[in-house]
């Protein structure tokens, strides 16, 4: 037993080490850090919600980090649209440090191209193409629990004192059953139906299970208390591109200066994030 005992505590070790193998290199030595920085992509950076902060990133002064940040004296946000766990991972870490007491994480959806599954499952694709951008995207996203458990590990090895949350995606199109409208492209109305709806919307929820996924195994190799999953898509419910209650998620906009606002959380559904994990913090 106590040989068996130490072979599952070794092979645990190795899966961490072969996890955070692929880890940038530890921030400078006396680097105190930020007392919360928020991590991610165009869901984190608020994008669509004018006033821009970063014209580069689009980030949000009404992104869900901002309204959070009040309680920390700011945010330090890398969040920057069209991020994956990569660009996270190499490019976002460099606020994090000892005095860093939260961390807020919303990053994976674009692990796969999922504009392009939204374009295929509406009005613009056909029922083939939208199974075949599925089908594609589920590929993208098999090693997505690999990823976030590694991107995990290394911003508590950057930040060791804060909490990290990890946060989920809303589903777009809520409840559906029959045709909705969501919006126009190049004047061209954008309907979808109902199957194309449910479809998407489970193609969120696997991508929201396989994040909560990572988180599972990044506690599972550690037993790391400071980390948890918030799943956002209960405060959405009602409030999707196909329900009756307000939309707190933007449809489908022409215009350059507008496009970007497209399927994104607007100013009320970022008030709603900031919401959910304020929550879910353990204080």
């Amino acid at each position: 037993m106590k040989r068996r005992i130490i072979t599952l505590a070794t092979a645990a070790a190795l899966a961490l080490a072969a996890l955070l193998g692929g880890a940038p290199a530890a921030t400078a030595e006396g680097h105190l850090g930020e007392a919360y920085v928020a991590l991610g992509d165009s869901e984190a950076a608020g994008t669509g919600n004018l006033p821009y902060l970063d014209l580069e990133c689009l980030r949000s002064a009404r992104a869900y980090p901002e309204i959070l940040g009040a309680g920390f004296g700011g945010a330090a946000s890398s969040a920057c649209a069209g991020a994956t766990t990569d660009h996270v991972l190499y490019g976002q870490l460099g606020d994090l440090g000892p005095a860093t007491q939260l961390v807020t994480l919303t990053a994976g959806i674009n692990n796969a191209d999922w504009q392009a599954v939204l374009a295929a499952c509406s009005s613009l694709g056909t029922p083939v193409s939208c199974q075949t951008e599925y089908g594609e995207a589920a590929l993208a996203l098999a090693d997505l629990p690999q990823r976030i458990a590694q991107l995990v590990g290394a911003i508590r090895t950057y930040a060791p004192n804060a909490y990290i949350a990890v946060t989920g995606y809303p589903l777009l199109f809520g409840d559906v059953t029959g045709t909705c409208s969501v919006g126009a492209f190049q004047r061209t109305p954008v309907k979808v139906s109902a199957q194309q709806a449910m479809l998407a919307n489970t193609g969120v929820t696997n991508v929201n299970a396989a994040i909560e996924g990572g988180v599972d195994l990044y506690q599972f190799l550690t037993s790391d208390p400071g980390v948890g999953y918030v799943d956002v898509t209960a405060a959405f419910d009602g409030h999707g591109l196909c329900d009756t209650g307000d939309r707190w998620i933007s449809g489908l906009v022409s215009g350059q200066a507008t496009f970007d606002r497209s399927f994104h959380p607007n100013a009320a559904g970022q008030q709603a994030y900031a919401g959910v994990i304020a929550a879910a913090l353990p204080w």
